[in-house]
């Protein structure tokens, strides 16, 4: 909720914590926080009613009032952030003296923390008191609300799954592939380049990637990459080749594009192949990348979408993308609806104002689901259409901010936070989730996944599979290499949530803004999430970074990364594929105290060594793709983290049994980590757990599985032998696995590399109903052990 409210939904509730004896406040000032945290719930309830109204339609005043709202709120619990951070991150070190001067300056410290809280909690409540004034001037709670009231339902993903669920498109299919078509009689004939061209929302894409799927066997090699609107071109041409070949070219992030584009032509030569290039947006872009075509007389092909007809003119043969016909608009709408019915002329007038752009009726019809046929006016009506002449990307824009405004509020706010990523990025599930719960948008990643799976069920954003996509992700790993799943966000949702996070200053992308995209919501240049990714960006050095909450920075040279000292509050620190020394070691990291989630991917090889003792409140450590040497030992210090990740090319040398904050953990190496066998044990808060180990003798491998068996909640576990690979197994005679009590909520178990006597008898669907997927080496298989398979949802 906090695009709507600022801090609010976090600090309320950390305003009630400060009333706890531990921090030793003086009444007078419990008495300030109580009135202060009174006026302030007041405050949000007018705001949750402000933000139900689309900004367009709001009284400037009321507006200017909901900024100062938020921004008062962030004012606040940075200041509380600073206060707790400076009592509660505090711990004596050991040796006596040191000690005792330790403890004595620390006393000092938290006695001035608590009279500088005193003396904030005066200021604040001198400026609520003013906001409060112009509330009642300007009759704030008057303003009225348009309730949220469509419920996501889970049956919209299975749409996604087959050709055959998208409505009209042969009839397309077989139009392009007649444009295609026309004059190949001949082999030999030279390269074919077709561009589809059509509005935002009319499905180029789909349609590239239906026939793409329909013909690419049929080619030598093939590729589907999409551009984007603001391209790296070298980006563009090193996906191609990954695309291509990922095992030859797996190294590429090298190359410049010269050395890219003779790489591309010299795998090209000879063969036919069929390439698809999503979304371009100008021509000096595809003349880079139609450089690496060659054309080897063998009837290869190129498909391109686009919006621009210029562009499409200069490129080769053109396909217009018309919008969907009456019937098949209806046709997709009612699909859509899942059978729920209304009047007859108000679905023509909802059909007639999708103007046949398949993503407007999508949305539009998820408002629909469920209600009754007496309701259907009504909804339409708080719809409210607004004509713009037959302006159809003004339209489709209005239709999908009307479904945006229909989300609940903390569906909005996790919306919103998508606004930080890259255009046509496939987004990991589980690292946006606990993004969310690191910025308190969520109280945990099971509610995370909730929000995740509502957005997907309300059109938002598109549910893709690692394999379903073909280049780097965001947040991840190169698609066809990832186990997870994920999303990307449609370019006009993108465009729709890009603009509100600005016009409320809940999200900063510089580079978009120096384009024209609203800043009315900022005040003094004062950012609270900053995202750069890559190319140029103008006056960048007015912005004010002691405030900003989250950084996220993707192919960024360290000169145009800001110094990590100047941040004063960060939470969020995601920096991938950034330019730094190969001997960077991130020295100041150990400064932003307030850091809940850190990521590093293909952007640093070394950690400070003091990170655990000096992050205190890190929840999230994910080093996938990132380092390129061993943990630092103090690692193991880190009592708040509730995930760590790491990929082969790290070793966690520190102890892991303090970790009991842990819910996911994915650790390679684990031999080299002292007592891990047992520590592990202690971690019972653990859903997911993945570890890799080379070698294991038979008491160690009894003694892990103790450890396991002691995890109540895993819902996720994945142990794996490197041995698996020659057939050589970890036998172990211990049955204690059949001890074991795993939550109902466990839907995967794999023990790779390892050989156990029998198959325990919780493995059925009356103790693991969600088990979908199984790997065990066993000894013996009794008959009622494969009954008891075959009733599993695997």
């Amino acid at each position: 909720m906090e695009f709507a409210t600022g801090a609010m939904g976090t600090l309320l509730p950390r305003l009630a914590g400060m009333l706890m004896e531990e921090y030793n406040l003086k009444e007078s000032v419990k008495n300030g926080i109580r009135d202060l945290k009174a006026e302030l719930e007041s405050m949000e309830a007018a705001l949750v009613k402000v933000s139900s109204i689309p900004l367009d339609q709001l009284d400037p005043q009321v507006n200017i009032w909901a900024n100062e709202v938020r921004e008062l709120s962030y004012a606040i619990e940075d200041s509380l952030d600073t206060f707790v951070t400076r009592v509660d991150g505090i711990e004596p070190t050991k040796p006596k003296i040191k000690h005792l001067l330790k403890k004595a300056r620390n006393e000092f410290n938290k006695f001035k923390a608590r009279h500088e809280i005193a003396s904030d909690i005066k200021n604040i409540e001198s400026q609520v008191r003013k906001i409060k004034e112009r509330r009642d001037r300007y009759k704030i709670d008057h303003v009225v609300a348009i309730p949220a009231t469509t419920t996501p339902d889970p049956r919209i993903l299975a749409l996604y799954e087959k050709k055959s669920d998208l409505v009209g498109i042969d009839k397309a299919i077989s139009e392009l592939v007649k444009v295609l078509s026309e004059g190949v009689d001949i082999p030999g004939r030279n390269l074919k380049i077709v561009s589809i061209v059509g509005i935002g929302g009319l499905g180029k894409t789909t349609l590239a990637k239906a026939l793409y799927d329909e013909l690419n066997q049929t080619y030598k090699c093939h590729a589907f990459v999409p551009v984007g609107q603001k391209p790296d071109t070298k980006k563009v041409l090193r996906d191609i080749l990954l695309e291509l070949d990922i095992e030859l070219y797996r190294d590429a992030s090298t190359m410049d594009e010269r050395q890219l584009i003779d790489q591309l032509r010299k795998f090209l030569a000879g063969k036919r192949y069929f390439i698809v290039i999503d979304d371009i947006w100008d021509m000096q872009t595809w003349e880079i990348i139609n450089c690496a075509f060659v054309d080897s007389h063998l009837e290869s092909t190129l498909i391109i979408t686009t919006r621009i007809v210029d562009v499409a003119k200069n490129v080769g043969g053109i396909y217009h993308m018309e919008p969907l016909s009456d019937d098949y608009s209806k046709m997709l709408f009612d699909t859509r609806t899942y059978g729920s019915e209304g009047p007859a002329e108000v679905t023509t007038k909802i059909l007639k104002k999708c103007g046949g752009v398949p993503l407007a009726i999508i949305t539009i019809a998820s408002l629909f689901v469920g209600k009754h046929s007496e309701d259907w006016s009504k909804v339409y009506n708080t719809i409210g259409f607004v004509h713009q002449g037959n302006d159809n990307v003004n339209n489709t824009k209005k239709i999908l901010s009307f479904s945006y405004y229909d989300l609940s509020f903390d569906l909005k706010t996790c919306l919103l936070y998508l606004s930080m990523f890259p255009e046509d990025s496939f987004i990991d599930k589980n690292s946006l989730i606990w993004l969310w719960v690191s910025e308190g948008f969520v109280p945990d990643s099971e509610v995370g996944e909730n929000n995740f799976n509502k957005l997907v069920n309300k059109s938002m954003i598109e549910w893709m599979e690692p394999k379903e996509y073909w280049v780097a992700g965001f947040l991840g790993g190169y698609g066809r290499h990832q186990s997870r799943n994920g999303c990307r966000v449609h370019d006009m949702v993108l465009d729709l949530i890009r603009t509100i996070s600005s016009d409320v200053n809940f999200v900063t992308v510089p580079e978009i803004e120096q384009h024209g995209t609203s800043s009315a919501g900022k005040q003094n240049n004062r950012v609270r999430r900053l995202a750069l990714h890559g190319g140029s960006v103008e006056h960048i050095s007015s912005i004010e970074i002691e405030h900003v909450r989250s950084f996220i920075a993707t192919s960024c040279s360290d000169s145009r990364i800001f110094p990590l000292w100047g941040f004063k509050v960060l939470r969020v620190l995601v920096m991938q594929s950034c330019e730094f020394p190969e001997d960077c070691s991130l020295e100041h990291l150990g400064k932003l105290v307030h850091l809940r989630y850190l990521l590093l991917a293909n952007t640093c090889n070394i950690l400070p060594e003091g990170i655990g003792h000096d992050l205190k409140f890190l929840e999230v450590l994910d080093l996938r793709r990132g380092l390129r040497s061993d943990l630092p030992p103090s690692v193991g210090e880190l009592r708040n983290l509730r995930c760590l990740q790491t990929d082969m090319h790290t070793k966690m040398k520190g102890e892991i049994g303090k970790l009991t904050s842990l819910e996911e953990l994915q650790l390679y190496k684990v031999n080299k980590c002292p007592n891990f066998w047992t520590d592990v044990g202690n971690l019972i808060k653990l859903r997911v757990l993945e570890i890799h180990f080379k070698r294991m003798d038979e008491t160690t491998g009894n003694a892990l599985l103790k450890s396991l068996c002691k995890l109540c909640k895993i819902q996720s576990l994945k142990v794996v032998g490197e041995g698996r690979h020659e057939n050589k197994y970890l036998v172990l005679k211990d049955s204690s696995l059949e001890s074991m009590a795993p939550s109902p909520k466990l839907c995967l178990l794999s023990l790779e590399g390892m050989l156990v006597p029998t198959m325990p008898s919780w493995i059925n669907y009356l103790h693991v109903p969600l088990l979908y997927h199984l790997c065990l080496k066993v000894q013996v298989v009794e008959a009622r052990g494969i009954q008891l398979l075959g009733k599993l949802p695997l």
